[in-house]
């Protein structure tokens, strides 16, 4: 499981605003937080910048394979 959504909703930030700093759709934000799709090592880093935070606390049990 991942930490994705609850990280979002902390900052505040928007998931459009968020899809549009990663040059995704929106939709690929949701399927991240469902785990529909995983994203790549560097859009996990993008993300993590964009969020202000670290990687494990996306993905406290490890990044998904």
């Amino acid at each position: 499981m991942n930490n994705i959504k609850k990280v979002i909703a902390r900052t505040g930030l928007r998931k459009n605003w968020i899809a549009e700093q990663l040059g995704v759709h929106p939709a690929r934000i949701s399927e991240f937080i469902s785990e529909t799709r995983k994203p790549n090592k560097a859009r996990i880093r993008a993300l993590c910048k964009i969020l202000g935070c670290k990687v494990k606390n996306l993905y406290p049990e490890g990044l998904p394979k």
